[in-house]
């Protein structure tokens, strides 16, 4: 069992095993480990970390900044799922290659598309022939129709 002791001479926390009795802080004071003082106890050495680091910046009067600053910032994502896959297809290479790709990301969207899906993605990326790269598509298995007019990307098993 692991805890955080502040001394009393610096102020500053440090991280103890409680089996101890004493530790020495930076400043050179000698910290009796009391267990009734601990503010924080936790189980690993890991946990460890960052509870020293919450009671420093508890100390320091920037907990809430501090907090703040660890969290993962949310991600902007496009709304619209045409616009994903257009701009994740116009990376793919030449013209069959986008038209794979967006097959592929259409499925990993929706799990199943439209042929009316699979033609705002390829108008967008400036594909007219829409139903010949459905045909090419369903002839090199590239797609598959699992119900009347919905298509769904063949998965390789491993």
């Amino acid at each position: 069992m692991f805890g955080v002791v502040v001394c009393p001479r610096c102020h500053r926390a440090k991280g103890v095993e409680l089996s101890k009795r004493t530790t020495s802080c930076s400043c050179g004071f000698e910290i009796r480990v009391v267990p009734a003082r601990v503010p924080v106890r936790v189980g690993t050495e890991r946990e460890l970390v960052e509870a020293v680091r919450r009671v420093s910046a508890e100390l320091a009067g920037g907990l809430a900044e501090y907090e703040k600053a660890i969290a993962p910032r949310p991600r902007k994502r496009i709304g619209d799922v045409h616009a994903r896959v257009v701009v994740i297809a116009m990376k793919a290479g030449d013209k069959a290659h986008r038209i794979r790709a967006s097959a592929i990301e259409l499925s990993k969207e929706l799990e199943m598309f439209s042929y009316g899906d699979l033609r705002a993605v390829l108008e967008a990326l400036g594909i007219q022939d829409v139903e010949e790269s459905l045909d090419e598509l369903l002839r090199s298995n590239v797609v598959y129709e699992p119900r009347e007019g919905f298509y769904r990307a063949v998965t390789p098993t491993p």
